[in-house]
């Protein structure tokens, strides 16, 4: 996970060099993920994996990548993992703020 060239973006990449052989063709897929709708991503995270990869579909650079990685157990366990802690990091350098909101009477 790095941030963006113009730090308005997050970027979740694959590092080639932690992928088991038979992931290799995984090595190229990346989420550029704008900063400003990362709260969508991470609400998702956790959901069900086509719904989660409805929202991500559109910061896939290899679109026709994102159904094959999300169908690996470890592959979509490592990226709720790196969300949550990007998500965490994000909080503690201030590009993220938390708020609550008010969903009014239950």
């Amino acid at each position: 996970m790095t941030r963006g060239k113009a730090a308005t973006e997050i970027v979740v990449h694959l590092e080639k060099e932690e992928l088991p052989d038979d992931w290799r063709d995984f090595k190229d897929f990346r989420l550029d993920i704008p900063v400003d709708r990362w709260n969508r991503v991470v609400k998702h995270i956790r959901n069900d994996r086509k719904l989660f990869g409805g929202v991500v579909l559109e910061f896939a650079n290899q679109e026709e990548q994102l159904s094959a990685v999300l169908s690996h157990d470890r592959l979509v366990g490592d990226l709720q993992r790196v969300i949550q802690d990007a998500t965490s990091m994000l909080v503690e350098t201030g590009a993220l703020a938390l708020t609550v909101v008010d969903v009014g009477p239950e």
